[in-house]
């Protein structure tokens, strides 16, 4: 029987890349100190902050929440909920429904966003857009840091585990995208427009996140979106994963190279130029924003009414 490290009890986890083996209590206390540590160690959060929790109602959104909230007393901070229904079928409301149980259950002021409210879904643009994943991720970035600003929110979080943070490094470095590789980062600072967003899991594996899951017994979807079959991120995190196998600890070596040595290189005094987009408003690199070209691509509609606040509570 493998024995846990710290206090002879029957093993619940296995850690190859500490060579560490944990019960079950002692696996949940070396998650929450890791995560605590991450937020630290990149001055994610002060003291009165109120920060906005991204919750999809998949496992990585669903932990971040918990792990937020139980930490939220020691370091200060308010939490509250969003989550964006992005009109799928057959899937959004199932997601939708276990944040929302989340949230009552904790008790946490919650907003849920209806991508509908703004003209069109994302099965809408299933056959006019070919990479639906990628229109997906300039969607929720939008949606969600509208309604974090409305919200009066110092700060956005989102579940992005060490894997996603990874797979992004992997796929921008094969495409040579140095603009992304030099905003990379655990934290992005408020800009104009923009709120403060972090990554609280980021030096958490992703079979850690599932772990925790599972052992504190939360509730969450596993099914993945219809879309997201056959996705580049799904592939890179399985390479990710089979060089983890083969070297435990890589992805951490990964991780530190990049934020210790590679980032700050990449790093110029020279910031992006943030303008206003014409038809919404909202910041953007270009006179109209991406969210709008998205939208006028499904209904044809220029997004000048987008000002008011289509946001609806819960």
């Amino acid at each position: 029987m493998v024995r846990c490290r710290l206090c002879g009890r029957a093993a619940t986890v296995r850690l190859r890349y500490a060579n560490l083996s944990l019960c079950k209590e002692h696996f949940i206390k070396f998650f929450e100190r890791r995560v605590l540590r991450s937020i630290n160690r990149y001055g994610m959060f002060r003291r009165g902050d109120r920060v906005a929790v991204a919750v999809s109602g998949g496992k990585d959104s669903v932990v971040l929440l918990q792990v937020l909230y139980d930490l939220s007393e020691r370091i200060g901070i308010e939490v509250v909920g969003l989550t964006i229904d992005l009109g799928i079928a057959g899937y959004s409301n199932a997601y939708l429904e276990v944040a929302k149980r989340h949230y009552e259950r904790l008790s946490i002021p919650y907003r849920v966003i209806r991508l509908r409210d703004y003209g069109f879904t994302v099965d809408e643009l299933v056959g006019i857009r070919r990479n639906v994943c990628s229109a997906c991720g300039v969607i929720k970035r939008y949606l969600l840091n509208r309604a974090a600003r409305e919200e009066g929110a110092d700060v956005l979080a989102t579940g992005h585990s060490m894997d996603d943070f990874l797979s992004v490094l992997l796929q921008a470095y094969i495409r040579g995208d140095l603009e992304t590789l030099a905003k990379l980062s655990p934290k992005l600072p408020k800009a104009d427009g923009l709120v403060a967003r972090v990554k609280p899991l980021v030096e958490t594996p992703e079979r850690d996140v599932l772990a925790y899951a599972l052992l504190r017994e939360l509730e969450y979807v596993e099914e993945e979106c219809p879309y997201a079959k056959g996705a580049t991120s799904v592939e890179y995190k399985m390479i990710l994963n089979s060089l983890e196998d083969r070297h435990p600890g890589i992805k951490f070596q990964m991780l530190r190279a990049f934020m210790s040595r590679i980032q700050p290189a990449l790093k110029t005094e020279k910031k992006g130029f943030l303008r206003r987009c014409e038809e919404c408003g909202e910041p953007s690199s270009r006179n109209v924003c991406q969210f709008c070209r998205l939208r006028k691509l499904v209904t044809g509609e220029a997004g000048k009414h987008l000002s008011s606040n289509p946001v609806s509570g819960m």
